[in-house]
């Protein structure tokens, strides 16, 4: 009877002693969601379906240029994804991708401020490759992002920026959102000069200045398949 009675006091003081259940933590993400960002939204600025297509003229000289997707690809739970545009003008393939992200991101989720994911650029063709290298920094905030890379391969040091991100920005008679100005002092794909690029999500490169070129490409007609 002793026994009896002194395992049920143990088990009274086992019970009387267990901790309450974790609070779950919250994330920073979860907590100001305003201040993050889901990173496939990178895709809006490169990735696009078969079908798409778009048109750029030269101001100077009114060369065009119609490009279109042959190849594209996504991993929708992921950042990953593969785009190949086809230039009519000088026959090659700019292909845009993305590697994965850094560390800090989490469920996809992460701060604006901090550099998610880089994009790169190729192009190419069958029996010419010209050249590789990175394009692009999502988030695009501006003045927060220069990126250094070259020397070796490419003989050079190129410095990317993230100049600008303009609520409203007019090519020719088209007003387009959010667009993302980004700066090039050597551009391994244009000869080395410097240039300037113009995204808008949803719709890409809206805009091409090639400062030694003396060349301003504009988006003058466009289609995007959903």
């Amino acid at each position: 009877m002793k026994k009896l009675l002194l395992i049920f006091s143990f088990l009274l003081l086992l019970l009387s002693c267990k901790k309450d259940p974790p609070i779950p933590s919250i994330s920073f993400c979860e907590e100001f969601p305003d201040e993050c960002v889901d990173v496939r939204e990178v895709k809006d600025y490169f990735y696009f379906n078969y079908g798409s297509w778009w048109v750029y003229e030269e101001e100077n000289s009114g060369l065009r240029d119609s490009v279109y997707i042959t190849e594209t690809f996504t991993d929708k739970s992921s950042v990953l994804f593969e785009t190949w545009f086809y230039s009519t003008y000088d026959g090659y393939f700019y292909i845009y991708f993305t590697t994965g992200v850094r560390p800090e991101v989490k469920n996809n989720m992460a701060k604006k401020s901090e550099k998610l994911t880089t994009v790169y650029r190729s192009k190419g063709k069958p029996g010419d490759y010209v050249a590789e290298g990175e394009c692009f920094m999502f988030y695009p905030v501006p003045g927060l992002w220069t990126y250094s890379y070259g020397g070796g391969y490419i003989g050079f040091d190129n410095i990317l920026e993230i100049e600008d991100v303009f609520a409203d920005y007019m090519v020719i008679e088209e007003n387009f959102q959010k667009v993302v100005k980004v700066t090039e002092e050597h551009t391994a794909i244009e000869e080395s000069q410097p240039t300037i690029h113009y995204y808008c999500p949803n719709v890409g490169l809206i805009k091409k200045e090639l400062l030694d070129s003396n060349q301003i490409w504009n988006l003058v007609d466009y289609h995007i398949v959903k």
